[in-house]
């Protein structure tokens, strides 16, 4: 994209990258320079995109919002930084998730920072990922293991259901017949 159309002005506006799939995100614009946008999602926080990889943006031409008065108050603290490189290097040992959506999503601890490529720790693996490939990022949260309680609280209503929808069958036995349920 081109610096010629300004895209500071619809900061603050309800905005989608891509138009749709797993790539594509929906949120509030927070920040536009011209190497990334930053866009705040409901469910998936902060967003950075890298400004090259991004192919159309849209916006609700009604939205007339802003980040004034009340919207002010709901903006999220995030990276700000000259380039998309140093928002990489603001984010390392932070749990992030690389290029969401599709079949390059990765999620892990951001590890060193080379000058062409980062260090990812996924799990059991350390996985290489060239700095040009990288969409967008985002911080996240790594999903906790459930607690022991809460793994047996979950298994026992899952035999519940089982034992319900045996019942509740096409068919059940009873003595030497068979009976529809429900009859």
């Amino acid at each position: 994209m081109e610096d010629s159309y300004d895209l500071k002005s619809f900061i603050g506006r309800n905005t989608r990258i891509g138009w749709k799939g797993a790539t594509s995100g929906a949120g509030r614009l927070l920040d536009a320079t011209s190497d990334y946008l930053v866009i705040h999602e409901a469910k998936g926080g902060v967003i950075y995109y890298r400004r090259h990889h991004i192919h159309s943006m849209s916006m609700d031409s009604r939205d007339t919002s802003d980040l004034e008065g009340e919207l002010a108050k709901a903006i999220p603290e995030y990276v700000k930084k000259d380039s998309f490189d140093k928002i990489i290097e603001g984010l390392q040992y932070c749990w992030v998730q690389i290029n969401r959506g599709g079949e390059e999503q990765v999620e892990g601890v951001l590890g060193d920072i080379f000058p062409d490529y980062v260090l990812l720790i996924a799990h059991d693996e350390m996985v290489v990922i060239f700095k040009h490939s990288i969409r967008s990022i985002s911080m996240g949260v790594k999903k906790a293991e459930k607690e022991p309680e809460e793994k047996e609280q979950e298994k026992k209503e899952q035999e519940r259901t089982e034992n319900k929808s045996k019942k509740d069958g096409w068919q059940y036995w009873k003595g030497s017949r068979y009976f529809k349920a429900g009859m």
